[in-house]
């Protein structure tokens, strides 16, 4: 009966790994490369607005806004003649 209540609390609990202490791992563990090390950088520091890399989307949005503005002023003095008010798009 022993021998059965071994089987079966051997069958149901997880291994203890007692057998497994002494050997030695099948796969050996990678070799760690250190990092390199590097220098901090003594170059210039850049700012945003001095790098002329800027994003094309960007800078269309940019014009594209200034040129409404550009379009909403000329529209507000030319109805302005006749007495009318503009306030225009990007009011």
């Amino acid at each position: 009966m022993r021998t059965l209540l071994a089987a079966l609390l051997a069958w149901l609990m997880p291994s203890t790994g007692k057998r497994r202490a002494d050997t030695a791992p099948a796969h050996p563990a990678p070799k760690r490369i250190p990092w390199p090390t590097t220098q901090p950088y003594d170059g210039p520091v850049l700012r945003g607005e001095d790098v002329a890399l800027i994003r094309p989307y960007l800078l269309a949005y940019e014009r594209q806004r200034e040129a409404q503005r550009q379009r909403d002023r000329r529209t507000a003095a030319a109805l302005a003649t006749m007495g009318i008010d503009f306030l225009g798009v990007s009011a």
